[in-house]
């Protein structure tokens, strides 16, 4: 496979995000958080502890927004952030109790947006949509570190 067809196979599943999660509403749980908080949080949770500089590259935001952000969710309560033991420079940040509670609420709420959604796709198209799935995350992975 040559390298436009992967380009434009990955344009494709750009697409696909904004299908996912751009009809994803979790406005009843989320207790006002934005769009931007509320993956943050979401990321934080999924990741465990995050390194602030490393979140900051995942999520594609500028430290200072990051900044922001977490600033909300910290006064929110949903989010902590502490001095890294090895460098004072750098923050580690990681869910509160509340933050892990809220975050797994939404989850919950999404893996049933994502069953929907996937329901319109035949038993092979969704074999074949998990294997593609979890192609992209291990090749993410492989290409991120």
């Amino acid at each position: 496979m040559d390298c436009r067809t992967i380009g434009h196979d990955i344009i494709a599943a750009f697409r696909l995000k904004r299908i996912l999660f751009g009809t994803f509403d979790s406005s009843e749980l989320n207790h006002g958080l934005n769009r931007t908080c509320e993956r943050i949080l979401m990321m934080i949770w999924h990741h465990g502890t995050y390194a602030m500089n490393e979140l900051s590259y995942d999520a594609g935001l500028e430290k200072g927004s990051l900044t922001s952000v977490i600033d909300i969710l910290e006064k929110r309560g949903f989010a902590s952030r502490t001095r890294s033991g090895t460098d004072r420079r750098s923050y580690l940040l990681s869910a509160t109790d509340a933050g892990s509670r809220l975050a797994g609420r939404i989850d919950t709420l999404f893996i049933t947006h994502l069953e929907h959604i996937l329901a319109a796709l035949d038993e092979e198209d969704r074999k074949q949509f998990g294997s593609a799935a979890a192609i992209f995350a291990d090749c993410s992975r492989k290409l991120g570190s």
